[in-house]
């Protein structure tokens, strides 16, 4: 599953429109509103969830949230990565950074860093937009990029171009106002253009010294982080591929691009095998639909990989002590 650091979820609500109070927004996802900063750079929310936060905090013709976010984030929000940012030595260099440490903010998105003719560099953005609070979370995203490079450069920085591949909102004129430049949706890619001379422009706290433990640090922060997304990318596959029955470790390696030794490996430096991921998605998946009265026992089953029901309630039982049955009425909501 997908997350994004809770400390971002935070500054979403501070800037909500909708008369939801900041902090009833924030309790729906058990954080406190009053952590401190290091406490919200640990904590996750799920990207659905999220998204969740994002709709909520919007009214329906509200285009503008992703601007506010973007103009109240600052580089200590993001913990090291906006201190890495922020002390890169031109923009050029602060934008290979995102690309390689976004992963400590969120593994829901990837950033590309390309050059193209014309002394043209975009700077792409991966992340499906199925939803409204999806595309408010993309525009989120490249708001905060033009935040942290003008924070870098202690000026304005404006790009060639923006474009989005998500339609068009009601309103673009606060997204106008904001990057400066001409934005465009319904577009084939999620991309800031810039030309060289800005990316060339030097950060205002470039320092060698600093940027050299810094990336140190972020390195050894992304082996872990790398690390706790195998884990978290393995049993999201499983889920994904149970209604055609559990997949074998040789298919989600080679989904994964590696060997099945490699995944072996690199499960158990985590402490986790194949066989206990299986177990714990067929388990959690088995009791998220066991709680939506839409879906039967049978197929309940069915998208927990289960050949018939009966092998299922066996499976359900040693997981639990429990049958599927009594388990659905102690969740269910009492008539």
């Amino acid at each position: 599953m997908t997350s994004v650091r809770s400390s971002v979820v935070r500054i979403v609500a501070r800037v909500a429109s909708a008369p939801v109070p900041p902090e009833e927004l924030l309790a729906g996802l058990g954080l406190s509103p009053d952590a401190d900063a290091q406490r919200a750079a640990q904590e996750r929310v799920e990207a659905d969830d999220y998204y969740d936060v994002l709709e909520r905090a919007t009214l329906p013709h509200d285009d503008g949230l992703p601007y506010r976010y973007g103009a109240l984030l600052r580089p200590d929000d993001l913990s090291a990565l906006g201190l890495g940012l922020k002390t890169a030595d031109t923009l050029r260099d602060a934008l290979r950074r995102l690309v390689r440490y976004i992963v400590l903010l969120s593994d829901s998105l990837e950033y590309a860093l390309v050059d193209e003719p014309g002394d043209v560099t975009t700077l792409t953005l991966s992340r499906p937009a199925p939803r409204r609070g999806a595309r408010l979370a993309n525009e989120c995203a490249f708001a905060a990029v033009m935040t942290m490079l003008s924070e870098a450069a202690g000026r304005r920085v404006v790009p060639r171009a923006v474009t989005f591949r998500h339609p068009r909102p009601a309103s673009i004129t606060e997204a106008h106002s904001y990057f400066g430049c001409p934005v465009t949706f319904d577009a084939g890619r999620n991309a800031i253009e810039f030309d060289a001379a800005t990316l060339a422009l030097r950060g205002r706290l470039a320092d060698q010294g600093l940027s050299s433990f810094l990336l140190a640090h972020l390195e050894e922060l992304r082996s872990q982080e790398g690390e706790r997304s195998l884990v978290d990318t393995v049993h999201a596959t499983i889920t994904d591929l149970l209604p055609d029955g559990p997949p074998t470790k040789a298919v989600i390696a080679r989904r994964l691009g590696m060997s099945e030794r490699t995944l072996h490996r690199r499960l158990a430096e985590q402490g986790e095998t194949y066989q206990s991921l299986t177990a714990r998605a067929r388990r959690e998946g088995a009791e998220a639909l066991l709680a939506d009265s839409r879906h039967s026992l049978a197929e309940v089953a069915f998208l927990t990989g289960f050949s018939d029901q009966s092998a299922f309630q066996r499976a359900f039982k040693g997981w639990t002590g429990r049958t599927p049955a009594s388990f659905r009425n102690d969740a269910l909501p009492a008539s």
